[in-house]
């Protein structure tokens, strides 16, 4: 599929006919920018019988791009209305997988309540007029999703950086605050395995991951003051380059960080039992070290002051406890709060967004929502080769993990969604 006039691509993708000859439901996957086209569910939802579209967003593959991020409801809203065109198509299913989270979060938020929803005063960025007349989905599926990208970002930040002012003024190097870098040793830092952060360190850091991302904000916010009053260098925009602004996660160096859900929930077992489980731990292993944070390919991110706040940005006092999830239109958390149709959120926990699934879960407004989490399975849904305990070799013990999932999806989908007879 490609739209006339429109940057958006899909590729469609149908059950065998002789298999199943009349399929009535469609899943649409899209992310925040990169390409879904290809999405493992375009490949899963076909062989259980239902019609798979993936798509790229009018950003893909350079998040500078979204400017505003909201107008990609409008590409969303292409591939819907796509689908509904298809013959037999009774029946759309919204897929948000990681950063399609907060995509289809939004989309569907907006489609069942309209623009006011995402011009309120306290969003950093309101949504434009031209986001109206979003034809809603029949249900949501949060796929490994997490809980806005600027959440993700405000997470991922180095809050040992000082200086950002002068960096954003003058491009000057980064100064660091060795009280503050999670990969310093004398805080705890481990570099031959997993670190065991004190509480009052976590503490610290929390709050200075929001001191930090604040600043950023205002720094941005006070040159589009200058921009709209006609006074900045220029018009329209501008570069927004932030060093040191990810890999630097503490979940992911500190296992007990959310490492599991708080309250017990349905667990697919590798070999296809479902038990009510513990809570759900995450079995991932520790996956960052300090060179991807200085790097400039993989630490800094590349924006411009339009992309930054309505992307990445997002206000906070602590930013994994006390978080403003309504400052931004690119909240998942927000935005499902204002959803009612049918909600499935699918965890894998062989990644680090078993807690944010749960959150999801819980504050969803749908009265008809599910849980599931998927033993071993990576955020991609593949089974998790790396979760292993130290110096043992995979031995198969999450093989059944795309398997388990989708099957589980396309239950939940047949269950509210029969064919008619």
């Amino acid at each position: 599929m490609c739209i006339r006039d429109s940057p958006v691509m899909g590729a469609l993708y149908l059950p065998d006919p002789e298999e199943f000859p009349n399929p009535t439901v469609a899943t649409l996957a899209m992310h925040r920018d990169s390409n879904f086209m290809s999405h493992i569910s375009t490949r899963e939802m076909p062989k259980r019988g239902i019609v798979a579209m993936g798509m790229n967003p009018r950003c893909h593959n350079n998040e500078a791009l979204c400017t505003p991020w909201e107008n990609n409801s409008l590409d969303v809203k292409q591939g819907v209305e796509f689908l509904r065109s298809l013959p037999g198509i009774e029946t759309v299913i919204l897929i948000g997988h990681s950063g399609g989270g907060p995509t289809m979060a939004f989309y569907q938020a907006i489609a069942e309540n309209g623009n006011e929803l995402c011009q309120k005063p306290e969003r950093l960025v309101k949504c434009p007029d031209t986001i109206r007349d979003l034809p809603p989905a029949d249900g949501v599926i949060f796929w490994d999703a997490h809980l806005g990208n600027g959440i993700n970002a405000l997470r991922s930040l180095n809050p040992a950086v000082t200086n950002d002012e002068e960096i954003l003024a003058s491009n000057a190097a980064p100064k660091i605050d060795p009280r503050l870098d999670p990969f310093n040793p004398m805080n705890d830092y481990n570099a031959k395995g997993e670190s065991a952060y004190s509480d009052e360190f976590k503490d610290t850091y929390f709050e200075a991951q929001s001191k930090r991302m604040n600043k950023l904000i205002d720094i941005a916010l006070d040159r589009m003051r200058q921009i709209e009053e006609g006074t900045y260098q220029h018009p329209d925009d501008a570069a927004f380059i932030v060093p040191r602004a990810d890999i630097a996660r503490l979940m992911r160096l500190d296992r007990s960080i959310d490492g599991s859900t708080v309250n017990p929930h349905k667990l697919i077992r590798n070999d296809g039992t479902i038990e009510d489980c513990c809570p759900v731990p995450s079995v991932r292993p520790v996956d960052i070290d300090p060179e991807g944070n200085e790097l400039f390919r993989e630490g800094t991110r590349f924006l411009s002051l339009r992309s930054f706040l309505s992307t990445r940005a997002i206000r906070s006092r602590n930013s994994m406890t006390d978080i403003d999830y309504c400052s931004s239109n690119n909240s998942t958390l927000c935005m499902v709060q204002h959803i009612s149709v049918p909600v499935l959120v699918s965890a894998m926990t062989g990644h680090y967004f078993v807690r944010n699934s749960e959150l999801i879960y819980d504050v969803t407004a749908s009265k008809d929502k599910d849980f599931i989490a998927v033993e071993g399975a990576t955020h991609g849904g593949l089974p998790c080769e790396a979760c292993m305990p130290d110096g043992e070799d995979y031995d198969g013990r999450y093989d059944n993990a795309v398997r388990n999932d989708f099957d589980y999806v396309a239950d939940w989908i047949r269950t509210r969604y029969p064919a008619p007879d």
